[in-house]
């Protein structure tokens, strides 16, 4: 009789209950979810022939979107308001996305300099909450920042 081969669990991955954040000067707890991300410019550069004889590289774009239940979203009003702001002119400002392991390894990411760009308050029948989505572009993101 064959031997069963089972995968070996060697680690828990990262999840929801594990991320921290941060940002505007304090942790932030109302977040329901998160996406960033960067994109470059890459291209092959052509000659003579039909195949390529070099690549470049353009400049790297980052972005992404944080929503937020509407109560986290509404501090984030008063306090730019109190700075004569609004959520979409505020200076820049980091956040700090942070994930920890069952081995205590934190795993820090850097979001540099973010812009937010717009937000948008959605609720629908049914919902017992209200979310505020709010896209943002910022300088780059640091992976792994110490």
């Amino acid at each position: 009789m064959a031997e069963t081969k089972y995968p070996t669990i060697n680690g828990k991955e990262f999840g929801w209950a594990d991320i921290q954040f941060a940002f505007l000067g304090r942790p932030v707890t109302g977040i329901t979810e998160i996406k960033y991300g960067a994109k470059r410019d890459r291209k092959f550069i052509y000659a003579v022939g039909d195949k390529p004889v070099a690549y470049a590289n353009g400049q790297e774009e980052s972005n992404g979107s944080i929503t937020m239940l509407q109560s986290e979203f509404e501090s984030i009003v008063r306090a730019a308001k109190a700075a004569g702001k609004t959520p979409t002119s505020l200076p820049p400002f980091p956040i700090i996305v942070q994930y920890l392991d069952d081995a205590n390894l934190m795993v820090k990411d850097i979001i540099h300099s973010v812009l937010t760009l717009e937000w948008e308050k959605a609720s629908k029948q049914g919902d017992l909450n209200m979310t505020v989505t709010v896209p943002f572009t910022c300088s780059h993101i640091e992976l792994q920042a110490d």
